[in-house]
């Protein structure tokens, strides 16, 4: 029974969930079969692990048909019409929930009914609680389409010809609907293109944003974030950037938590791109300050924090030397964590002391971690290459590359990009000690020019490298 569809879906229903479903299974409106209601009773006894040894076919069957001969079949339908009550009992329970569902289908059924009276006034409250909505989203452009569609049918046969108007708000109504909905989908197809160079046919995007910028955007907070968005990430220009950042100040009580949270999610990501790809450093108080706006960004949905996301926001505030606020935000959330949770605190103890010059703390505290996530794995290796490089450790540090370049050479979950830059930073680092530790005089500004070069020409800035060999460099 553990295996079966039945028991996986009573397994994920709340203590609420299982007493509505109770509910729901005696209601004669649903069921009328006093053997289902029997099966229930007994699962019921065992909710939630159902792990007792009764709950086999034959012992079930003996309970429900007392004396009856045992039918495998019919122990069998009966769990298989049991599990089909439970999706409509899912089906009802999420529409009972959709407000707008609700109101849809009470107006189609109150105007095929003739019951013009209720029709109106029931027409008229889901316009007021609509209207009454802070949030304008594709949902509410949906809604009221419908509700539009409705009024119209409703008119068409008791006053023809005279309401034309319905027709041309409807299509209105539509294209705001499909032009949010189309601008997320985009949204999404450009970031899997970006992170997982997935080549997406995007129907209709030039056609779209032309139509966008011919056409002033009015009253639809959602259409006019998500058009920013698509145009800061479409052209890079930084300009987009600053706007979106207006708007998402002027809009955030307009749009819903997910699309708040998305507006925030490519902000960050083009400070990011800043640092990362073009080495930039214009960007990192800017990217601090839209995490003391979003301090946590809970993608879990159960309120927990994502280690990756809570060393993140830590860093965001260190690089620009906001120690006090890192200090707090740890202290603050480091309940919250879902798992690594050690490592986690030790990365953040040990990048705040690296930034206050306390090396020998650093040293210690990223020693601790042992992180499973290979790309937070890098990054400790190249903070305690760094460290044994500031500390003048040069053998522990050559030690270091060759390990870490098998390393780099062996994991092949690693992305080539990673890869990439680095193998670039184990080479300048390895010829960097060179220069501090063995070379005459008189070779000394060749080999810096050609260290200088090689800086210049790495492939990106990720996790820091770049600008720090350029800080060893100027110190050479």
């Amino acid at each position: 029974m553990q295996s079966t569809r039945l028991i996986k879906f009573l397994k994920t229903l709340s203590n609420t969930e299982i007493r509505q479903f109770r509910e729901f299974i005696n209601s004669p409106a649903f069921n009328k079969n006093k053997n289902i209601t029997g099966l229930f009773e007994i699962l019921y006894e065992h909710y939630p692990e159902f792990d007792s040894a009764e709950l086999k076919e034959d012992t079930l069957f003996e309970l429900i048909f007392n004396n009856e001969k045992f039918e495998y079949f019919k122990i069998k339908n009966l769990i298989s019409d049991l599990f089909g009550l439970g999706k409509e009992f899912l089906a009802f329970n999420s529409y009972r929930k959709d407000n707008y569902a609700k109101e849809k289908y009470l107006l189609q059924e109150l105007r095929s009914r003739n019951l013009d009276s209720a029709f109106e006034q029931t027409y008229k409250n889901a316009c007021r609680s609509l209207e009454n909505t802070k949030v304008k989203d594709e949902n509410y452009f949906l809604h009221k389409m419908n509700l539009q569609f409705e009024i119209m049918s409703y008119y068409s046969p008791k006053k023809p010809n005279v309401n034309f108007h319905y027709m041309q708000e409807r299509l209105d109504l539509f294209v705001n609907y499909s032009a949010i909905f189309m601008l997320k989908i985009y949204n999404i197809m450009l970031h899997e293109n970006n992170q997982n160079n997935y080549n997406f046919d995007m129907k209709m995007f030039d056609n779209v944003m032309a139509y966008l910028k011919e056409n002033k955007i009015i009253d639809n907070p959602t259409l006019e974030i998500y058009y920013y968005v698509l145009l800061m990430e479409t052209t890079k220009d930084e300009k987009y950037f600053y706007e979106l950042k207006k708007l998402i100040n002027k809009y955030r009580e307009k749009l819903n938590e997910v699309d708040n949270y998305m507006v925030y999610l490519h902000l960050d990501g083009y400070c990011a791109t800043a640092y990362n790809d073009f080495s930039r450093t214009d960007f990192l108080k800017e990217q601090f300050l839209l995490a003391v706006d979003y301090p946590v960004s809970d993608t879990t949905g159960s309120g927990k924090i994502l280690y990756p996301d809570f060393l993140n926001q830590v860093k965001k505030a260190v690089r620009v030397n906001e120690f006090d606020w890192a200090e707090d935000y740890i202290e603050r959330f480091k309940n919250r964590l879902t798992e690594e949770k050690e490592n986690t605190l030790n990365f953040c103890y040990g990048y705040i002391s690296y930034k206050k010059g306390e090396l020998d703390k650093a040293l210690d505290c990223f020693s601790r971690t042992n992180f499973s996530n290979f790309i937070i794995k890098i990054q400790v290796k190249i903070l305690l290459l760094q460290l044994y490089i500031d500390k003048e450790y040069y053998d522990q540090a050559l030690l270091m590359i060759d390990t870490f370049r098998h390393y780099l050479s062996r994991e092949r979950s690693i992305l080539g990009s990673i890869k990439t830059s680095s193998m670039e930073f184990l080479k300048i680092t390895s010829d960097l000690i060179k220069i501090k530790s063995s070379f005459a005089e008189k070779d000394m500004d060749y080999k810096i020019a050609g260290i200088k070069k090689e800086v210049s020409n790495m492939s990106n800035n990720r996790f820091g490298i770049k600008l720090w060999l350029l800080e060893k460099v100027s110190e050479l």
